[in-house]
């Protein structure tokens, strides 16, 4: 996985000094490129700082190296905790999230949601509008306004799918806006408060310095969100690979029992899909699990302000 590729540099500690200045109150058409703390478009560094991480929309995704070397630096981020938060819940949450994301995700996945009352986060990424995908077809402007007038989320990824643990944070911040401005121009006018990292990888320094707009950042390893939390990189569950049903009813009782919030996170949703989406059937299985079992099913940024509201704003 990721053999052959060039070896990108890693955000070194010049990065370190760099804060974000903060966020102004403002709509995204207004917002200055301050607003991430860059002040400048996407610098134009070798190619590899712009792309590592990227993908053609139609060829299979960037596979991040899965070696020893990369997971023990996966799990030494995870313990950088950046934005700690302990949090206690009076009733479980799931929410149930998107990346990319697909049309499937956004038609036949929120349906499923909508049947038991319930709503998700669709994390965009709009280099991929109108494109036809490894996923099947993308997303589009109308499936953006259907998903905010039935009251789901639109969460941000970068425009370029950035590997955000091997590009230095000023380009990742830039890809941020120049995400933003595209959605923007599809005519969303919500603010954008969660981030999910391409491909769940990070930095400590990114995790650090992330735009105060952002509540959350999402990651990919497996866990629940409850207890002592790392708001700046949270725990999730996939919904797809070997024995997806049978690990992801496990953990939807782990967070019934303990009154967690649990997140799950697929691309596409169809009767045959991806290697990394999730069968129809599953996700419709998992709805019905989590009504009957008394989860609310929210999207990630009301189950974080939920959370933070009953742990006292902890």
């Amino acid at each position: 996985t990721g053999g052959g590729r060039p070896r990108a540099r890693t955000a070194d500690s010049g990065y370190a000094a760099h804060h974000p200045t903060g966020v102004a109150q403002k709509g995204l058409r207004e917002r200055a490129w301050s607003d991430f703390g860059v002040g400048s478009p996407l610098p134009q560094g070798p190619p590899h700082a712009r792309t590592r991480g990227t993908s053609p929309v139609n060829q299979p995704p960037y596979a991040p190296s899965r070696g020893l070397s990369a997971g023990l630096e996966r799990r030494s981020v995870q313990g950088s905790v950046a934005r700690p938060a302990n949090l206690r819940l009076s009733r479980p949450i799931v929410s149930f999230v998107f990346d990319g994301f697909t049309r499937s995700a956004a038609r036949t996945g929120a349906g499923l949601l909508e049947n038991v009352g319930g709503r998700g986060t669709f994390y965009a990424s709009a280099s991929f509008v109108g494109q036809a995908g490894y996923a099947g077809a993308m997303f589009d402007g109308g499936d953006v306004k259907r998903l905010i007038d039935a009251g789901h989320e639109i969460g941000c990824r970068s425009f370029s799918q950035l590997d955000c643990a091997h590009t230095p944070i000023d380009h990742v911040f830039s890809d941020m806006v120049r995400n933003a401005d595209a959605l923007a121009a599809l005519g969303m006018d919500a603010r954008l408060i969660s981030f999910a990292y391409p491909h769940g990888r990070t930095s400590a320094a990114m995790k650090t310095q992330l735009p105060s707009r952002f509540t959350t950042a999402r990651g990919a390893t497996p866990g629940l969100a409850t207890g002592r939390t790392d708001l700046a990189q949270l725990r999730a569950n996939t919904m797809f690979g070997p024995y997806a049903l049978r690990r992801c009813l496990a953990v939807l009782e782990r967070a019934r029992k303990s009154s967690g919030w649990v997140i799950f996170f697929t691309h596409d949703v169809s009767p045959r899909p991806s290697p990394w989406g999730t069968p129809t059937g599953l996700l419709e299985r998992l709805c019905g699990a989590a009504f009957t079992g008394g989860l609310e099913v929210l999207p990630v940024h009301e189950a974080a302000a939920r959370a933070l509201a009953q742990s006292g704003g902890a």
